[in-house]
């Protein structure tokens, strides 16, 4: 087995590790077998987002629930793990339908009539915020889709996207919540954000709001493609004739049940057990993909010069959520595959030094891949095929050039998505043998 191949077997089941750890179904029964329910009343459960599924099926294990209590809202594809006898909706994502908002419709239609003895258990993962809505009067559905787009294209911080999300919404800054009252509001939460902050999350259905009809409308400053619509609805608002989101929900509890720190921990553990040291260097990457690929690719060749941070054979983990600005021009391929292949270069020619980058729901952009890998052999196997990495990374295709040299890195669908995962491995100077890997 070459130094390479060797590399990313541990890399990938570093990987496999993280994945098992970040087991949505696992992490609601784990929580629900700690936390038994106490007194009287029903338990329904509403589950959204790319995980709801599995999150759902470990309440229906642990929670003492009725599968026909149980309402499932989650992306195409992913209805793999349902509980038998759930309410089954999908909807649209990573662009919101009309489908999300039946969806919503059907969320507050589940919630009616709860009373004080009841809860309702909330399972929220990502993609919850585009899955599901239900909109204010006066936004008809083509001006809300507009203003997604112009919102999420405008590039704008995600906290200024939130906060005209949840103002222009029945759902979400805690009005799902708040909707529920007098029942008891237990949201599980499955964290797709850095920082793992339930306001966040999903656009926190369960979670005090901090921000206001006048920070939403702050965002909208010089934006165009805003329908009047919705500038209407938040004027109208800040001059007090709407509801402000809330910021106390005293019957509501929200709770990070699986995030990307648990994951980066499975994965360094697993790569000491196969002889590396390991480093969790951050799980708050963020930034343009090929601008934070360079600095990955440069703390890990400088671990393999001068073994700063570290001596090999050590492992440097990050976590996170880099973008990709796309341009005219868009191939196959997304950040996760954009990430590594920008490394491609700066790797050229140097033995043991590889980099795996994947997301953990299984799909990077709109692929079946969850991410790329590369190292020091990378460059001179794309040009020998043909390939240009310059070139493919000019037109946003990193995934089809990692097709071809059989570098992407398939998992399926996962079930799980906690942000994403960058391992880079650094061996030392002479390739490893098995022997060497077992004897650490």
């Amino acid at each position: 087995m070459t130094w390479s191949n060797r590399m990313r077997a541990d890399a990938e089941a570093a990987l496999s590790a993280a994945l098992a750890t970040a087991d949505p179904a696992r992490g609601v029964a784990e929580w629900l077998r700690d936390h038994p329910r106490a007194g009287p009343g029903r338990r329904v459960v509403v589950a959204m987002g790319k995980a709801a599924c599995a999150m759902a099926a470990g309440a229906v294990a642990e929670g003492g629930v009725d599968p026909a209590d149980v309402l499932v809202i989650t992306k195409d594809g992913h209805g793999a793990r349902c509980p038998e006898g759930a309410r089954f909706l999908e909807a649209g994502h990573p662009r919101p339908d009309g489908r999300s908002l039946a969806a919503g419709a059907a969320i507050l239609e589940w919630v009616v009539g709860l009373g004080a003895r009841d809860e309702l258990l909330l399972l929220v993962s990502g993609g919850a915020s585009a899955l599901a809505d239900a909109l204010p009067p006066g936004i008809p559905p083509g001006d809300w889709y507009a203003a997604n787009e112009a919102l999420v294209g405008a590039g704008l911080p995600i906290e200024a996207i939130n906060a005209v999300r949840k103002h222009c919404s029945q759902l979400k800054g805690g009005q799902l919540a708040r909707a529920a009252a007098p029942a008891r509001v237990t949201a599980l939460l499955l964290s797709d954000v850095i920082g793992d902050d339930p306001a966040v999350i999903g656009s926190g259905p369960a979670a005090p709001d901090p921000s206001t009809f006048d920070d939403a409308l702050a965002a909208l400053h010089g934006l165009s493609g805003i329908p009047d619509s919705l500038r209407a609805h938040l004027e109208a608002g800040r001059g007090g004739h709407r509801a402000e989101t809330p910021v106390e929900l005293p019957n509501s509890r929200n709770v990070v049940v699986g995030s990307n720190r648990q994951a980066l921990e499975s994965a360094a553990e697993a790569l000491r057990e196969r002889g590396y040291g390991a480093l969790i260097l951050t799980g708050r990457l963020q930034g343009e993909a090929r601008e934070v690929a360079r600095a990955v690719g440069a703390v890990a060749l400088e671990a393999a010069a001068t073994a700063v941070p570290a001596p090999p054979p050590v492992a440097l983990l990050w976590g996170g959520e880099t973008t990709v600005t796309l341009g005219p021009e868009s191939g196959e391929g997304g950040r996760n595959q954009e990430m590594a292949l920008a490394m491609g270069e700066d790797l050229a020619g140097t033995e043991g030094v590889g980099v795996l980058c994947a997301g953990t729901d299984g799909t990077d952009g709109p692929t079946d891949a969850a991410g790329g890998w590369v190292d020091g052999t990378t460059w001179d196997r794309a040009r020998e095929a043909g390939w240009s990495i310059r070139g493919s990374l000019a037109g946003h295709d990193s995934g089809s050039l990692l097709e071809a040299l059989g570098d992407r890195v398939v998992t399926g669908p996962t079930g799980t998505n906690v942000m994403d995962l960058c391992l880079a491995l650094v061996s030392p100077k002479r390739p490893w043998t098995q022997s060497d890997s077992s004897a650490n």
